[in-house]
């Protein structure tokens, strides 16, 4: 009997024989959080509402034709859509957290690779393990995982670009009890019937790379997950109809570019490049024995497990004259027929009674990119590119004597986008183009979204920029709007409906291939919606009048793309500011009905990325690349009856870091403002007076590393105690919405939804409510709005008690580890160094006599040098006392004893020296190259020095004013040391230094005087040294 073929790839994942492809972080792990620790924070980010799909084909569509339940992706969400008797609807959320932990745990046969054990997914997580410590496939030896919640897969360390999936494929069961959503690399399996949405009944990891399709079989009993090309495997999975548990039921590879997969009774088929194939699922048989095996020597050998998992059969159909076509749609119509649609508008049947033949039956003459069938009706609904469709009749179509068709397509237009997806659901066709908008249209209407009023869910059609919230009373009736890169803005309600858009004219300069071309980058309303300011990619600034769609004012204001607009109305003047990556701040003023250039700021070196006006517009702030923020103050001057403005700079913040966004604080003095920074800090700041109030990171409560915050948007004050000051912010390195407290940079809650760059977040607090609502907008084409409620003090009690009462009990002492601290070889120095033990003292240093030898024979090996006349005046070098020159080596004699054999001359030197023995003998080795071993070279280098002045050599000029220069500098160095160490009093170093410094001079006096002696009584002057030029200058210098 033939061993059934299992995923090798897979096995190696989960066993830890993969390659890692890339190095993971040398930090240990952090230890998962417990799933039953409860937040006891009193609010937290919901999804209320999400306007827009990332829908792009069939896959991503499902509906239920017996009752009106339909879903669709969004994002990292799967939306879930009930129509109701009254054609009222209500959606529901369900996501792929990265920390859920499923209800039931999969299994996989027995020697089969289980799945719950595969904690790498992907090349970057997979761990090198040697080949002997594997395990074998099918092997008796290797024990089988206990799978706890420590070791389940969702207790796996998630990086940062790991957090969140893009959902890509879905299905839901027939009795419309499950969901099946497929992200990457896993599939997720929801009960529709729980209201949790984060809460799967079963998490699925068996694909390594993408999955590319999910669908349940008719009767509920199988899932059929298809992984992407580089995944290359089909799965069939048992599910649980009590619990939804899965449990993996047969296998096969299939590396082709499938389109679309769909259940055929018990057959799945599979559609998609030159390619259309019929995959059979068997029941479950019980394996057959095995037969006993033994060795050359008679003994037994084990007997290898035999694996319950399948191999899923296929087979590939005959495509004839079709074998070029891409088959793009499919529908089935019974358990043995389907019609299937190619890409060249080809529609063909598909009949498993007849050898699974294909049977070609008309050509549209466009493109087809999915299709629809209503077996009640027996209508056939086909899409295509162009915004083309048609209707046919069922009956009409199959008939075998239908005469060749020459189709008008009901609806095409160059500017309608392409039909993705459709399907039929409670006598509804519901309908999901490229941009993004979703129809929901009668069954007896003539045309697909003729009627506008069935349209509950429309969508930008295109990545949106930024978000940007409006007053409670403005000219559209909207809470909020939203721009695209395209020009296109659309004005929101809370509920999701669309209450005006107009598109803004973008100039293009001939773009190239490299440059994808002007594009719309930021755009602000005025206090009631009257006029919009536009700046575009290519630095142009435009302000357009929202009632007639005009505009008003268009000019050149930057020479590169427009970064940030900030706009101040008052009673008086509008003033319109805006900042570019030219370095440059433009400031406008509206005058007499007429938009005038104020003044050019160009103060910043870098690109300006942020700015805004102080809410009594009386400062102007900004911050650029090169680190700086620059507040600014506005003058207003009345000349000649007519008012002048201007900006003067007021102060310069540096920061340590160059700035990402700035917000200011609604506080009651409007006198700070927050910032954050490259280095994933935020601060606050105040206007007036430039100082720093605090910081925090942009941290999370699961430790994990902070992240860069942009787009801040800062709360009002709140005036209930306990209550934090919201701080909303995105991080584009999670694709996270993230919330703090202002005031105190605590972490509050972060969620996941947008699978692209998240571009903008409004925070909109109602006054007459303590409910809080966050908008957030992202590059993939989607509208999130999150519910910020706080909770009752009731739930706050019941989860303080249930959190109590779930606390595990106290861990006995013995079963603890025991503590151990070992010190390090340089904290072992360091303690060796600063114990008064270890220190070597006076007493305990090397005799003296070795020293005082060693001194003795430096100066007997001196030159003696009879000593010239000296004045009067410097006798007193030679006559101080023998205690004054004891107590300081400083004040030794310059003159060498008459003889070194004499014994008047040892014992000065030998007192003399005395003292510098003591001084070196209380030394360590380990202070060699410290401050106070340079001090003591520093003073024998200066008392050597003092006998080189007694010789006949001259000096130069120059060599005297350097070291006038480095005297000076010293002894300004050693004041502000003694200032700083407070070791030496000030008194004693005024006369160190004082005399210190009459004793240099009058050496160098004496120097010179004897110089100028010997030159000017020379008989011959050519033989003399020629330093009277050189003694000349340095004179006036000396005077120290």
């Amino acid at each position: 009997m033939s061993s059934t073929p299992v995923n090798l790839r897979t096995f190696t994942a989960n066993t830890g024989l993969g390659l890692k492809l890339t190095p993971t972080s040398t930090y240990p792990p952090r230890t998962p959080r417990s799933p039953n620790k409860t937040k006891l924070y009193e609010s937290g980010l919901s999804l209320k509402r999400i306007i827009g799909t990332t829908v792009s084909s069939p896959t991503s569509f499902d509906c239920l034709a017996s009752s009106g339940i339909f879903a669709y992706t969004a994002g990292a969400a799967a939306v879930v859509v009930n129509i109701d008797d009254n054609s009222s609807y209500s959606q529901r959320f369900f996501r792929a957290r990265p920390t859920a932990i499923p209800l039931n745990l999969a299994s996989a046969p027995s020697g089969a690779p289980s799945t719950p054990i595969n904690t790498a997914n992907d090349g970057r997580n997979r761990a090198l393990v040697g080949l002997r410590d594997a395990p074998i496939l099918n092997s008796p030896s290797t024990p089988q995982n206990s799978i706890e919640w420590g070791d389940s897969p969702m207790s796996k360390t998630w990086t940062s670009r790991e957090r969140i999936k893009a959902a890509t494929c879905l299905s839901i069961s027939q009795d419309g009890r499950f969901l099946a959503t497929g992200y990457s690399p896993r599939v997720l399996v929801f009960s529709l019937q729980d209201t949790s949405s984060d809460t799967p009944v079963a998490i699925l990891n068996e694909h390594t790379y993408g999955v590319r399709a999910v669908a349940f079989s008719p009767d509920q009993k199988y899932l059929a997950s298809l992984g992407s090309p580089n995944d290359g495997f089909l799965f069939v999975w048992s599910i649980n109809q009590r619990t939804g548990a899965a449990k993996l039921h047969s296998s096969n590879k299939c590396t082709s570019s499938v389109k679309q997969m769909i259940w055929l009774g018990s057959q799945i088929i599979t559609i998609g490049t030159r390619h259309i194939k019929v995959w059979k699922v068997e029941d479950n048989r019980p394996p057959s024995p095995s037969k006993q095996r033994f060795a050359y020597d008679g003994t037994p050998q084990p007997v290898a497990v035999q694996s319950n998992l399948k191999t899923l059969a296929g087979r590939n159909c005959l495509l004839g004259p079709l074998v070029e076509a891409i088959f793009t749609a499919i529908a089935p119509l019974s358990d043995q027929r389907a019609i299937v649609c190619s890409e060249r508008g080809d529609v063909c049947l598909l009949d498993s009674n007849e050898g699974h033949k294909l049977i070609k039956l008309i050509n549209t003459g466009f493109t087809i990119t999915c299709i629809a069938v209503n077996m009640q009706n027996r209508q056939v609904k086909i899409g295509g590119r162009n915004g083309n469709t048609m209707s046919l009749d069922l009956d009409i179509l199959l008939s075998a004597s239908i005469p060749p068709v020459s189709p008008l397509p009901l609806a095409s237009s160059n500017d309608a986008g392409h039909f993705c997806a459709m399907g039929y659901t409670a006598q509804s066709l519901v309908t999901i183009d490229s941009k993004h908008l979703i129809e929901i249209s009668n069954t007896n209407s003539g045309t697909v979204g003729s009627v506008t009023k069935n349209t509950p869910f429309p969508a930008h059609g295109d990545a949106v920029m930024g978000v940007r919230l409006l007053s409670e009373k403005n000219d559209m009736n909207a809470t909020f709007f939203t721009w695209s890169a395209n020009g296109m803005v659309v004005f929101w309600d809370l509920d999701g409906n669309s209450k005006a858009s107009f598109k803004v004219d973008i100039e293009q300069i001939n773009p190239t291939e490299e440059d994808l071309g002007n594009q719309c980058q930021i755009i602000r309303a005025s206090t009631t919606a009257a006029f919009l300011v536009v700046g575009d990619k290519y630095g142009i600034l435009k302000i357009i009048n929202t009632s007639t769609k005009a505009c008003d004012f268009n000019t050149r204001a930057h020479m590169s793309e427009v970064q940030d607009i900030a706009l101040h109305e008052d009673k008086s003047s509008i003033i319109v500011a805006s900042c570019g990556r030219d370095r440059t701040i433009q400031l406008y003023r509206r005058i007499a009905g007429q938009w005038m250039l104020v003044q050019t700021l160009d103060e910043h070196s870098a690109s300006v990325c942020s700015l805004f006006f102080t809410p009594n517009g009386e400062k102007i702030v900004s911050c650029s690349t090169d680190r700086t923020i620059h507040i600014r103050q506005l003058i207003k001057k009345d000349v000649a009856g007519q008012e002048i403005m201007g900006v003067v700079p007021l102060r310069i913040i540096t920061l340590k870091a160059s700035p990402v966004s700035m917000a200011v604080c609604l506080d009651d003095h409007e006198n700070h403002f927050v910032v954050s920074l490259l280095d994933r800090t935020v601060a606050t700041y105040e206007i007036s007076t430039g100082r720093l109030v605090s910081s925090f990171r942009a941290n999370d409560s699961d430790g994990g590393d902070a992240v860069v915050l942009d787009a801040l948007v800062m709360g009002m004050p709140n005036s209930i105690p306990g209550r934090p000051t919201i701080l909303a912010g995105v991080s584009s390195t999670d694709k996270s919405v993230r919330v703090y407290d202002g005031c105190t940079g605590s972490f509050l809650d972060r969620e996941w939804g947008h699978t692209a760059a998240v571009t903008g977040v409004g925070l909109l607090e109602p006054s007459d409510t303590d409910q809080k609502i966050i908008i957030s907008t992202g590059s993939d084409g989607t509208i999130m709005i999150w519910d910020l409620s706080p909770r009752n003090q009731e739930d706050l009690t019941d989860l303080l008690n249930s959190s109590r009462e779930e606390s595990p009990s106290k861990e006995a002492t013995s079963a603890r580890p025991p503590l151990r601290r070992v010190l390090s070889r340089a904290e072992l120095a360091e303690l060796q160094k600063a114990s008064p033990s270890s220190t070597p003292t006076g007493r305990t240093s090397p005799p003296r006599v070795v020293r005082r030898k060693t001194s003795r024979y430096g100066l007997a090996q001196s030159p003696s040098i009879p000593p010239p006349p000296m004045p009067t005046a410097t006798t007193k070098f030679d006559t101080d006392p023998t205690g004054r020159r004891r107590g300081s080596p400083r004040t030794r004699s310059r003159s060498p004893p008459p003889s070194p054999k004499g014994k008047e001359g040892r014992r000065p030197s030998l007192a003399s020296l005395e003292p510098r023995g003591r001084v070196k003998s209380t030394g360590n080795f380990s202070e060699f190259g410290t401050l106070n071993m340079a001090t003591e070279q520093a003073c024998r280098t200066l008392r050597a020095y003092r006998k080189k002045l007694l010789s006949s050599e001259s000096v130069k000029a120059e060599v005297l004013k350097e070291l006038d220069q480095e005297l000076r500098l010293t002894a300004m160095a050693l004041g502000e040391k003694t200032l700083k160490s407070k070791t030496i009093s000030e008194t004693v170093l005024t006369g160190l230094l004082d005399q210190y410094s009459d004793r240099l001079v009058s050496m160098f006096d004496e120097k010179l005087r004897l110089s100028q002696l010997e030159s000017t009584s020379s008989t011959v002057p050519p033989e003399r040294p020629k330093t009277a030029g050189n003694l000349e200058t340095p004179g006036p210098m000396l005077n120290i």
